[in-house]
């Protein structure tokens, strides 16, 4: 379940890459709203939660961005809206 994030001001910057930063790979990938940096989820290698950990940007959102794409926050551990 989605909640509100005091951490999401709802801007999402452009994606940096059309693949993960770290490995290449074009599945499951998260971008960094603050940054545009891309990477791919924890079920490959994570790295856009090695992302998040050592910038301190807490957002990502599911990539294509688009209505179905879902935004997640570290710091709260939760879906956001």
């Amino acid at each position: 379940m989605a909640r509100q994030c005091t951490h999401f001001d709802g801007s999402v910057a452009a994606p940096r890459s059309d693949r993960c930063e770290g490995c290449g790979s074009t599945f499951n990938l998260r971008v960094c709203t603050t940054c545009g940096h891309v990477g791919c989820c924890e079920s490959q290698k994570g790295h856009n939660t090695a992302h998040a950990k050592a910038s301190g940007h807490p957002i990502i959102k599911s990539l294509p961005l688009g209505p179905g794409a879902f935004t997640w926050c570290y710091v709260c551990k939760a879906y956001v809206e």
